[in-house]
């Protein structure tokens, strides 16, 4: 078991390392929980959610870190705004309507003629499960023919 000051260590060099390429806008400390396994051979761990704003390099530099402390077990990282559109661009999502117009989910789109021929979707002749290219059970080995 970590001791809570090396736990407290850990988190500060962390924030640190936010702070010193971005901006730490919130620290959330979930405190320490039961693992659902056994990850080296530890059954509880700290959690902790760090939300913040950097350029691309930081997330990176962080998992890095991670990989190398032997102390933190897991970790994910999750990018909010991915594709790099400035926050006051974002359209709103609560409320608006799917791209197109409309809204709900299969209700206006007809009888589906844009598709044109599909053609043979391969569920018809093809060998079943089980079955080789003779559809006799074998699989092409052993037989000598093949």
């Amino acid at each position: 078991m970590i001791p809570d000051e090396a736990i407290a260590s850990e988190f500060d060099a962390v924030q640190k390392l936010i702070e010193s390429q971005g901006k730490l806008v919130k620290l959330d400390r979930w405190g320490k929980r039961k693992l659902a396994y056994t990850v080296r051979k530890r059954t509880h761990g700290e959690y902790a959610v760090f939300y913040y704003e950097a350029g691309q390099a930081l997330p990176a530099e962080i998992e890095k870190r991670f990989r190398i402390n032997e102390n933190i077990l897991r970790w994910l990282t999750v990018a909010d705004n991915p594709v790099g559109i400035p926050a006051d661009k974002v359209p709103e999502l609560e409320g608006a309507a799917p791209e197109g117009g409309r809204e709900g989910g299969r209700e206006g789109r007809g009888d589906r003629g844009d598709r044109g021929d599909r053609g043979d979707r391969g569920f018809g002749d093809g060998p079943r499960f089980g079955e080789g290219r003779h559809g006799d059970g074998h699989h092409g080995r052993g037989r000598g023919d093949d």
